[in-house]
């Protein structure tokens, strides 16, 4: 072994580390050389051809059909759901009072009709029929009598009235007849 006062020589120890510094470079080498794996890409490229199909898909204009399909959830718990049948119920309780009081409104317009053609019939009025035919609509028995006598009155109001019509047109052609013979009369 050399001793602290024998002295080394540096180029000698610079050339040692260089030759172990080869060495070490060699042995790398080596070790990467041999660590080389070749690694399958194939999955990769097919991966990588389907995106660029479809990119390409993406990128040609086309017509596309939506079908939105809506879905309503009714929750019996909420409250949207008992306010709404609690609307909807108030809603059909109040068209069935208008109904109401527009059937009492066009049955009291039937009557006050029937009562204005009875007036009629009879000729004639005073306070004292007035109040009777108002005491007889009290009854649904009495109202469908008079209806009755009010019809067949004016089923014959109308008879009459085409009987009538029918001996004004047979007068007038009796008349158009006479002036026809007299005409003929006079030009023998």
């Amino acid at each position: 072994m050399a001793t602290s006062t024998d002295k080394i020589d540096s180029s000698a120890v610079y050339e040692l580390f260089e030759t172990i510094k080869n060495k070490l470079d060699k042995q790398e080498k080596k070790q990467t050389e041999s660590v080389k794996v070749d690694i399958d890409v194939s999955p990769i490229d097919t991966a990588t051809e389907r995106f660029v199909k479809a990119a390409a898909e993406a990128n040609q204009p086309s017509i596309v059909e939506h079908r939105h399909r809506h879905k309503i959830d009714i929750d019996i718990q909420s409250n949207w759901f008992f306010f709404s049948w609690v609307v909807l119920f108030f809603i059909i309780g109040a068209l069935f009072w208008v109904i109401a009081d527009l059937r009492e409104t066009n049955n009291q317009y039937a009557d006050n009709d029937l009562k204005y053609r009875y007036v009629k019939m009879i000729g004639q009025t005073n306070e004292d029929s007035f109040t009777w035919l108002e005491h007889q609509f009290q009854y649904t028995d009495s109202i469908k009598i008079i209806r009755k006598q009010v019809e067949k009155y004016e089923e014959l109001v109308r008879e009459q009235a085409e009987r009538m019509e029918r001996m004004r047109k047979d007068f007038k052609d009796s008349k158009q007849l006479q002036s026809e013979v007299k005409s003929l009369r006079n030009r023998k």
